[in-house]
């Protein structure tokens, strides 16, 4: 049985969450051990038998406080008892003010495995956004020491393509099973997923404005009969305080067609809901891709080129609104073209169980695996 240490963001982000769901359920035979120290996520990971966390007692906090020991950092340790590593994310190669510090710390986590000969897979990943050449540089470095780099977005692809251990494959959720959820018959109810823009880098000025455009696009469509739910994917990154905002705008008319949802951890739940859509207004990446899948019309709002980025991979890049283009949001035409704004995901959902590919034959394979580079 493979041991596999996996380095994923647990901040109970629907998007995140769903990348370790599959993960865990495609290899039940293997066993994975996740980046993450808190106890918070003990519930979640539970519900698989072939995932743990690190272990950090109360004694490891004391001693790290203490600097008697080091139970965070101690990578030599971690690559003696795992027989690969798996960092599995989307946005996680972005230039932020922390980038030296985190890049040394995931240097220090490469270099440790690659000491011992065991592989390094990369998953699911975009590439920026990004601004400085050191920053793409020290990456071209970063993924030269690893096994497997595959890309959710021919952007990112096409900017490491000339490295042999860089490849594209559509969004890991892509390749979510979606058949137990058929069967929600759809209701008279319009999704939003809502993201806050003051978490995301250069989009604050159009906090005041997104806020606005998605209080008017509410109004427009429960005065034309539908209830509308306002989700929140993410607690930590403001979603529900945001949420809250919009609904303090709305008369008391409107109010009592809208209710909202915050996204704890239960995947199937949350999934559920989105089933019951007939229009998503997606302003989180996943939920662009969680409402296709689901054959549910979306109205993607932009603010990552991330985003467009997929979209314009699968040919589904005609209705865009993005942060300039807010006022799209309660256009008519718009909205009435986006319950239709699906896509046949057959071939998209066969392209990305590649993501795995590598991945799966290091973890099929009897003999001491060799890397490419």
């Amino acid at each position: 049985m493979k041991k596999i240490f996996v380095d994923i963001y647990l901040a109970f982000n629907l998007g995140d969450d769903l990348f370790l769901d599959v993960l865990a359920k495609k290899y039940p035979s293997c066993k994975f051990t996740v980046n993450h120290i808190g106890k918070n996520y003990d519930k979640f990971i539970s519900q698989y038998n072939n995932v743990n966390r690190r272990k950090y007692t109360a004694f490891n906090k004391i001693a790290q406080r203490l600097k008697i020991a080091d139970s965070i950092t101690n990578y030599d340790k971690v690559a003696e008892e795992h027989d690969a590593m798996v960092f599995i994310g989307g946005s996680i190669f972005r230039e932020e003010d922390y980038h030296h510090s985190l890049y040394q710390d995931r240097m220090k986590m490469v270099r440790e495995f690659k000491r011992r000969d065991k592989p390094i897979f990369i998953l699911g990943a975009n590439f920026g956004p990004f601004e400085t050449e050191e920053f793409l540089n020290d990456y071209k470095q970063f993924f030269k020491l690893c096994d497997d780099v595959c890309f959710r977005d021919l952007y990112s692809y096409r900017l490491f393509k000339n490295l042999p251990q860089v490849r594209y494959s559509p969004d890991i959720v892509f390749q979510m099973d979606v058949n137990e959820y058929k069967n929600v018959s759809n209701e008279n109810k319009v999704g939003f997923s809502i993201i806050d823009v003051r978490h995301k880098d250069g989009l604050s000025n159009y906090y005041n404005e997104y806020i606005n455009s998605t209080v008017r696009s509410i109004e427009l469509l429960a005065g034309k009969g539908y209830e509308c739910c306002l989700m929140s994917f993410c607690e930590q990154e403001g979603d529900i305080d945001l949420i809250k905002t919009i609904m303090s705008k709305l008369s008391p008319d409107i109010i009592k067609k809208v209710s909202m949802y915050d996204y704890k951890g239960n995947l199937k739940e949350a999934i559920n809901l989105i089933a019951s859509f007939k229009l998503f207004v997606s302003a989180r990446f996943h939920a662009n891709i969680i409402g296709l899948l689901l054959e549910v019309g979306i109205m993607p709002i932009i603010y990552s080129p991330k985003t467009t980025n997929m979209l314009k991979d699968i040919n589904l890049d005609e209705i865009l609104v993005d942060m300039k283009n807010l006022h799209l949001q309660y256009d008519e035409n718009i909205i009435n073209k986006s319950f239709h704004n699906k896509t046949n995901l057959d071939s998209t959902s066969l392209g990305a169980a590649n993501q795995f590919k590598k991945l799966g034959e290091f973890i099929n394979t009897k003999d001491v695996y060799r890397g490419i580079v």
